[in-house]
């Protein structure tokens, strides 16, 4: 029988804005009424600060727990045991990237449905299809599908204000990032040059970098209003992770993220301190460059990088750019991403030269 995988985008229901935690109680409810709640150290403890006398005024049941740590597929199976042993019906991932992808893949494990209350829009986590899981180490490990979207996510704008800037500059060239990627080793002016699904992944991803790029500052710098914030959140939370639905299964590990997992593997302990969207920024720049983009877009991308004090290039993540480094990481990224020609390769090592 012919495999046929049904395409995933987007999640069922998504709150945004200001107030939405209230949402919450009758989500749990509509799914169960026994919720596993799980946030990091910090986010927990704001989460509950926002809920608790919700939660305690209910009938709900609830369970809470600490996420520390890597995401792994060991924790995850613990929670899954857990959540199980206690009967509840719903899992709430409360905070950022690994908590919450520890929590969907827990969801994958265990068959129950899921509700992600993201704390920042760093990366778009909280409705995308992938779990993106690690190593005690912190390396990268083989990631975990979705077998369906994430059912509810509920993004407070009061929650994710409160969240250090550095995660917003991180989300914003995160979701940058996609428009580079969706277009590698592709040319694509209309429909009419790809798959429809492509050029819809194509279409979207630059619409997403039309609007961060012009309006970053007014967000980061200024603050401007809420009405912008909010479209910042549908942006980087749900708006991101459609363009990587439309994306799965074509090979788009492009290569800003690939230079992400290199620096997860290889120069592990070295880029710890540096967020997601951080490394993918200094990859997005190479892949810009390998592109082939012009020089006036690359250069307005590093000047919103150097505005929000971010690393900028390799050396500032740490990587010591020796000819065995560059060698592995060259060899690395051009498995990954499919770069095969002679013209290609040269074309990356020019490029690599552009952000040592």
């Amino acid at each position: 029988m012919r495999d046929i995988s049904a395409l995933k985008v987007g999640c069922g229901k998504f709150f945004y804005g200001k107030g939405v935690i209230d949402q919450l109680v009758s989500e749990i409810s509509r799914l169960g009424g026994r919720a596993f709640i799980i946030g990091g150290s910090h986010t927990l403890p704001l989460f509950l600060k926002h809920t608790k006398a919700a939660l305690d005024a209910s009938d709900l049941f609830y369970q809470t727990d600490i996420f520390q740590g890597e995401c792994t597929s060991e924790k995850a199976r613990k929670y899954a045991d857990l959540a199980i042993k206690s009967s509840c019906t719903v899992f709430v991932a409360a905070g950022g990237g690994k908590c919450i992808d520890q929590v969907k893949c827990a969801s994958v494990f265990s068959g129950l449905p899921i509700i992600t209350v993201p704390t920042s829009i760093a990366t778009c986590v909280a409705t995308s299809m992938v779990a993106i899981m690690y190593n005690d180490l912190g390396q990268r490990a083989p990631a975990v599908n979705l077998k369906k979207e994430v059912d509810v996510c509920i993004a407070d704008r009061d929650l994710i204000a409160s969240a250090p800037e550095r995660t917003l500059a991180a989300g914003i060239l995160d979701s940058l990032a996609k428009y580079p990627e969706s277009i590698h080793q592709k040319q694509v002016s209309t429909y009419r040059d790809c798959d429809l699904k492509e050029y819809i992944q194509v279409i979207n991803a630059q619409g997403i970098y039309d609007f961060l790029i012009n309006e970053y500052a007014n967000i980061y710098m200024k603050n401007k209003d809420h009405k912008l914030f909010d479209n910042f959140i549908l942006t980087n939370l749900l708006h991101t992770s459609i363009v990587s639905g439309f994306a799965d299964g074509s090979g788009q590990l492009a290569i800003a993220h690939a230079t992400y997992d290199f620096m997860r593997n290889h120069n592990t302990q070295n880029a710890a301190p540096y967020l997601h969207g951080e490394i993918v920024a200094v990859g997005l720049i190479l892949q810009m460059y390998f592109n082939g983009m012009p020089e006036e877009h690359i250069r307005r991308i590093q000047s919103a990088m150097a505005e929000m004090h971010m690393p900028c290039n390799f050396s500032d993540l740490n990587f010591t750019a020796t000819p065995k480094n560059l060698s592995l990481f060259l060899n690395t990224i051009y498995r990954e991403c499919n770069i095969s020609s002679n013209e290609e390769k040269l074309k990356l090592r020019e490029a690599l030269k552009k952000i040592l």
